[in-house]
């Protein structure tokens, strides 16, 4: 191991009180000289004593502790982070954070880091990360189309078959219709059967509200479409008094809306509540009530649907019909028979790494529990489910160095409370991706850029600050989390894992990963002499 130039950095020691105490450079040219007779003497003229033996073995190992970059003799700052968290923390706040040197991987300050804690939306990393390294960045989601009883341009049935692609939305369907237009066909004689089978979900975990119609509750399904949520769209109508215009999208017969939204006067924005119920010519009653200003800019609204795979079923159909493809049958769930021909297989325009860039920078709860079935499917067989998916991503952080002891695992997107994990073993899962070639570039380009796009666009803003970070955001009722990538003042690069959890679960939001992460950013680092082993 080639010794770092005497005097620096790697020679101070931090004692208890987290203050620097530098060796003086005579004194180590001391200690080096006496190294150096002893050993000339004890095994150059002498055979070697029991006694001195054991004193050289003394001395190497003082030796090997003063100049590893590895050990505890590494400056801490510890002292400076104890004053940082009890400015920007209440004292019944939990707290677990680490921040390490990037290229060393040495601690430089830390909290409880071994600590588990709700991680909100970091859990998504953790996720991301696993679906990257397993699946690799270029794995992509097909959607399968088989026949029966085909004659040249007509066939009898027509089989869907979904393989959990999270972002199969209307245009992407449409581009399938066209192909299959472009395919040859013009006639569906039987049915369309829409095939969920490989996925086995169960319902979205969330133990801070009743599941309701949000899009954020959406069900997950291996054959879904536009993050199985519909768009409904209020106008005002022409003047006050006249019923605003209230439309759906896309335009399906799976669902039918029913209007009681008033126009008033004014510009006064939409105020409406949205209920679902079951239709009977349709499958499912939208209703919405409430008012809009005649001058009101349109209001936007997403409600989540009940059946995905029909959903997605009826709104091909209407995309069939309008390339010109007559379909006499009525959408249906059901498996192809073994006799059904291969017909067309739909290959999504994004790849999981394009996937991972939305998921990550717009912490995308529905993208994350696709992956997550994906993973669950791909690696311990069909079909997907929420347990097979996390024992995935247990695998991959074992695989990482983190004890078991340091997480829990309830689901993969962070909306559960019961969601474990450490500061460790977030900053050990963003340094292994981090040195992982195969993955690294499209794991690090998913984060948000500080003061730039992503969650971290309102946040960081100041030039100070801004894009010298790269990390993802985690918010629940009492939960406050940052973790990912950072640039210290002197250009040192940092990996940081910051978790927050109140005693309460209606403390008033406030973003105290971004506060501590400001003040760490405010901490000069001295930088230490590179160590050639």
């Amino acid at each position: 191991m080639k010794r770092p130039p005497l005097g620096t950095a790697n020679n101070r020691i931090p004692n208890n009180n987290d203050e620097k105490t530098v060796i003086p450079e005579e004194k180590v040219n001391m200690l080096m000289l006496r190294l150096k007779l002893f050993t000339y003497v004890n095994l150059g003229f002498k055979r070697p004593t029991r006694a001195g033996w054991m004193l050289f073995v003394v001395a190497v190992l003082f030796y090997q502790l003063l100049f590893s970059p590895s050990t505890a003799l590494a400056t801490r700052f510890d002292g400076q982070l104890e004053a940082i968290l009890k400015r920007e923390l209440p004292a019944d706040f939990s707290v677990t954070l680490q921040v390490v040197e990037s290229d060393t991987d040495r601690v430089l300050m830390e909290k409880n880091p071994d600590m588990p804690l709700v991680p909100a939306s970091t859990m998504k990393i953790a996720t991301s990360a696993t679906a990257l390294s397993v699946l690799k960045p270029d794995y992509v989601f097909v959607t399968e189309v088989t026949v029966d009883n085909a004659r040249g341009g007509s066939v009898g049935n027509l089989y869907v078959r979904g393989f959990g692609d999270p972002y199969l939305v209307s245009e992407e369907l449409y581009v399938l219709a066209r192909e299959l237009r472009e395919r040859g066909l013009k006639e569906v004689r039987g049915n369309i059967a829409v095939d969920d089978s490989f996925f086995e979900p169960a319902p979205p975990l969330d133990e801070n509200e009743k599941i309701g119609i949000r899009a954020y509750h959406a069900p997950y399904s291996a054959l879904s479409l536009n993050f199985n949520s519909v768009k409904v769209i209020v106008r005002p109508g022409v003047r006050a008094g006249e019923p605003a215009e209230v439309a759906l999208d896309p335009i399906s017969e799976y669902a039918e809306v029913k209007s009681a939204v008033k126009t008033v006067k004014g510009n006064k924005p939409a105020q409406i509540e949205i209920f679902r119920n079951g239709g009977q010519k349709y499958r499912e009653t939208i209703r919405v009530e409430g008012t809009i200003g005649e001058d009101a800019p349109i209001k936007n609204r997403y409600v989540n649907v009940s059946s995905p795979s029909l959903y997605a079923g009826e709104a091909l159909r209407e995309f069939l019909l309008r390339e010109g493809i007559r379909v006499q049958g009525k959408i249906v769930q059901g498996r192809a028979p073994t006799n059904a021909v291969p017909y067309w297989e739909h290959t999504n325009s994004r790849p999981l790494s394009a996937i991972v860039y939305g998921l990550n920078k717009f912490s995308n709860n529905f993208m994350a529990e696709q992956i997550n079935l994906t993973l669950g499917a791909q690696v311990n067989g069909v079909p997907g489910t929420r347990e097979k998916g996390l024992a995935v991503i247990r695998d991959h952080l074992l695989s990482c160095g983190i004890p078991e002891s340091s997480f829990t695992l309830s689901e993969a997107s962070g909306l559960s409370r019961n969601n474990r994990i450490s500061a460790a073993a977030l900053v050990k899962v963003l340094q292994t991706a981090a040195r992982d070639f195969t993955y690294n570039a499209e794991f690090m380009a998913s984060f948000g850029v500080a003061g730039v796009d992503g969650t971290l666009k309102e946040k960081f803003t100041d030039a100070k600050l801004k894009r010298r970070l790269r990390a993802k955001t985690g918010n629940l009722r009492g939960v406050n989390a940052l973790a990912g990538y950072a640039v210290s003042p002197d250009g040192k690069p940092l990996t940081f894992a910051i978790i927050v959890n109140g005693n309460s679960k209606v403390q008033h939001f406030i973003d105290y990963g971004e506060r501590i992460m400001r003040a760490i950013l405010d901490t000069p680092f001295p930088s230490h002499a590179h160590v050639t082993r």
